[in-house]
């Protein structure tokens, strides 16, 4: 799924940069913070998911704008990251258009 992601916003005019992991990006977003205007993760991430990763982004950066994609979200989890100031959801899924 990432790589059709990173495919398909670099199609529309995107700069991209990817992690593989909650902690990578992070790290990332450390270096990079002054470039990013935009997060998207999967919750499901490995070592630190993906909302975990957003809240210390988030931190670093309130105005930062996250979505997150989940194939599935319990309601007490999405409740939780609506009110973490998470722009919103993308089930996946994901549709090109």
């Amino acid at each position: 799924m990432r790589e059709f992601l990173v495919a398909l916003l670099e199609q529309k005019g995107y700069r991209v940069l990817t992690a593989i992991d909650g902690e990578e990006a992070i790290k990332i977003h450390e270096a990079n913070a002054q470039q990013i205007d935009l997060v998207l993760s999967d919750v499901g991430l490995p070592k630190l998911d993906g909302w975990e990763a957003s809240k210390q982004m988030k931190k670093a950066n309130p105005q930062l704008l996250v979505f997150l994609a989940s194939g599935y979200l319990d309601s007490h989890l999405r409740a939780e990251i609506s009110e973490g100031g998470i722009r919103g959801f993308i089930e996946k899924p994901v549709p090109a258009e």
